[in-house]
C-alpha cells in the first residue's frame, strides 16, 4: 500500500509541469462496492481524454499522457487491495498514487500544479490524529479524522507482536537490554531484567515496544497529529516510557485491543482527541483575531498567498469548502484571481498552492467550516515577520 506523508506531499507541492492532473475516488475494503471503483475511475479518465481532446491536444499525446493510469484499470489485485480512498497524480513525466484511509468526493481536477485539498486532512493540525491499538499478540495503526478511520500498514521490519519481536532476539542479550532515549529524557527504560520471572517478561515487553516505535518513525516523521493508545493498562504506561513521540495523548483506550474494530476504536478514540483540537482551534483563532489589526496577521487572499510562497506563513486557516482559483508570479509575487467566465487553463487553485507552501515551510494549517473562521474571507493567517 502507499501512504501519502508530508515528505511526500511537499514533492507533489513542488510540482508545477502544466498540464497536471489529480484524481480523487472513494474506493471500499470489501463487498460489491469494490467492482465500482475501476468502473468509476475508468469514467473519470475518459473525462480526462476528452478535456484534452478539447483543449487540442492530439490523440495520441493523451494517450502516452493517460497511459499509466489506464493501466491501473487491469490491475485486479491493486482494485481488490483497496482503503477507503485513492488519490492520483499524474503528468505527462509524473505518476503517482496514494490509498487514503477517509473517503473522498468523487473528482477531476486538470490545472497547472497537483490539486491536493482533499487530503489536506492528513497534514491540518485540527482533526487528524493516530489511535495504536497495541498487544502482545498484535500491533494495528489507525489513522483518523472527524469522520473516518483507516488502518495503515506498518512499516516494514516493525514486529506486529511480542512473539516476532523477540523471535531471532538473543534470550541474554533481552534481559541485558536497555531503551535509548525515551519520552521522558530519562535515557533509560523502566526495567533492566535482572531477575527472573515476570522481571523478564517486563524487559521483554519494553524491548518489543521499543521495537514497535522505532519501526513507526518512517510514519511519524515531521508529525505533529496526536496518537492515542489503545491497550490493557500495563502496557500503555510502558509505551508511553520508551517511545520519543512527543505527541501521545495523556488518556487512553483501556482494555484489550484485540477484537475491536476500527470503528469502535475511533468511537472512543474522538472524545479524547476533540478537547485538545478545539483547544488548538480556539487558541489559533484567538492569535489571529490578536494580531489582525497589525502587519502580523492578514486575511487578504493575494497577501496570504505571496507570503506563504515567501515562508513568511506561520500559522495559516482556511474555510474546508472554500475554492479561489487564479495565477501566481514566482518571479514578482504577484497574484491575480480567476474572474468569471475566464478560462481556467492557466489557473490553479490558490488556497490550495498557499497550504502547500505554508507545509513546505514548516508551518502549520488548520482547515475550519467558513462559520468557524476568524475572519469573513475564506483565508487566515499568522505571519512570522
Amino acid at each position: 500500500m502507499k501512504y501519502l506523508t508530508l515528505d511526500q506531499i511537499k514533492e507533489l507541492a513542488q510540482q508545477g509541469d502544466s498540464p497536471s492532473v489529480s484524481i480523487f475516488l472513494p474506493t471500499y475494503r470489501t463487498g460489491q462496492d469494490t467492482q465500482q471503483a475501476p468502473i468509476r475511475f475508468k469514467n473519470l479518465l475518459q473525462d480526462a481524454e476528452q478535456q484534452f481532446l478539447n483543449s487540442g491536444m492530439g490523440p495520441r499525446e493523451v494517450s502516452d499522457l493517460l497511459q499509466p493510469a489506464q493501466a491501473l484499470l487491469g490491475d485486479t489485485y491493486f482494485w481488490r487491495h483497496q482503503h477507503d480512498g485513492l488519490a492520483v497524480f499524474l503528468t505527462a513525466a509524473d505518476f503517482h498514487y496514494y490509498h487514503l484511509p477517509f473517503r473522498v468526493e468523487e473528482l477531476l481536477i486538470i490545472a497547472r500544479s497537483y490539486y491536493v485539498k482533499p487530503v489536506l486532512p492528513l497534514f491540518t493540525n485540527n482533526g487528524h490524529y493516530y489511535i495504536l491499538a497495541i498487544s502482545q499478540n498484535a500491533v494495528r495503526l489507525f489513522e483518523g479524522t472527524r469522520h473516518s478511520v483507516g488502518q495503515i500498514d506498518l512499516p516494514d521490519g516493525t514486529p506486529e507482536s511480542l512473539d516476532e519481536a523477540l523471535k531471532f532476539d538473543d534470550p541474554e542479550k533481552q534481559l541485558q537490554v536497555r531503551t535509548g532515549t525515551s519520552q521522558g529524557g530519562t535515557g533509560a527504560g523502566m526495567f533492566h531484567g535482572q531477575g527472573p520471572g515476570d522481571e523478564e517478561q517486563k524487559v521483554r515487553i519494553e524491548h518489543y515496544l521499543n521495537l514497535v516505535d522505532q519501526g513507526l518513525k518512517e510514519i511519524f516523521h515531521e508529525q505533529q497529529a496526536p496518537l492515542i493508545l489503545a491497550g490493557v493498562d500495563y502496557l500503555l504506561p510502558i509505551y508511553r516510557q520508551v517511545s520519543e513521540y512527543t505527541k501521545i495523548m495523556p488518556e487512553g483506550i483501556t482494555g484489550s485491543p484485540e477484537h475491536l474494530r476500527s470503528e469502535a476504536l475511533q468511537e472512543q478514540a474522538w472524545p479524547i482527541v476533540e478537547p485538545y483540537f478545539r483547544q488548538e482551534t480556539e487558541k489559533i483563532t484567538a492569535q489571529y483575531q490578536q494580531l489582525a489589526d497589525t502587519d502580523k496577521a492578514a486575511d487578504n487572499v493575494e497577501e496570504v498567498v505571496a507570503a506563504a510562497f515567501y515562508g513568511r506563513v506561520d500559522r495559516l486557516i482556511l474555510a474546508v469548502n472554500a475554492e479561489v482559483w487564479g495565477s501566481f508570479d514566482r518571479d514578482t509575487g504577484k497574484v491575480i484571481q480567476y474572474q468569471e467566465g475566464q478560462s481556467r487553463k492557466d489557473c490553479f487553485p490558490l488556497l490550495d498552492f498557499a497550504a502547500m507552501q505554508t507545509l513546505q515551510n514548516g508551518g502549520t494549517v488548520y482547515a475550519l467550516p467558513q462559520d468557524k473562521m476568524p475572519t469573513k474571507s475564506p483565508v487566515a493567517a499568522v505571519f512570522r515577520y
